[in-house]
């Protein structure tokens, strides 16, 4: 087995959205996330890193509450981008997953701000959860560990 790189902390999780509007009611409204910053972004270096001449759009951090500095950043290009996949297929990952302490009170909660939960809690493994999706369809997840767990890894044993 290969020794890990030698990693400080885990920063962020970036989801690509094509209306920032629209995603900040679901992200910042909805779920309560605290904006951190809100920029344009331009120029050689967002065009080194997306392969695209000319990129440009804005990207807005959230933090995550309870997760000490741990963020989400949105991502909305102005232009859409020809590899774009189509609705419904991944761009890499499957869904970000956010742990919480009272699984039944969050879908209640998740319910009461019309966030559309895609079902009712359900357990898989020993772990209960469920599903929202964001205004792109990017699955976010809902999650309670039992006793008092807060992470796939601790849950494991890791």
């Amino acid at each position: 087995m290969t020794d890990a790189l030698a990693f400080h902390d885990f920063s962020h999780v970036t989801i690509r959205v094509t209306d920032m509007d629209r995603s900040l009611v679901f992200y910042r409204d909805g779920l309560g996330l605290r904006v951190i910053f809100d920029v344009r972004l331009a120029g050689p270096g967002l065009e080194g890193v997306t392969r695209s001449a000319g990129a440009s759009g804005r990207m807005v951090g959230l933090l995550v509450p309870g997760f000490g500095r741990v963020s989400i950043e949105l991502l909305a290009f102005d232009a859409p981008r020809s590899e774009r996949p189509p609705r419904g297929r991944f761009t890499g990952y499957a869904n970000v997953a956010l742990s919480v302490p009272d699984l039944d009170a969050a879908f209640t909660e998740c319910e009461r701000r019309g966030l559309g939960p895609l079902q009712r809690p359900v357990e898989v493994g020993g772990v209960r959860m469920f599903f929202l999706a964001d205004p792109d369809g990017t699955p976010i997840e809902l999650i309670e560990f039992p006793r008092g767990v807060t992470t796939s890894a601790a849950h494991n044993g890791a």
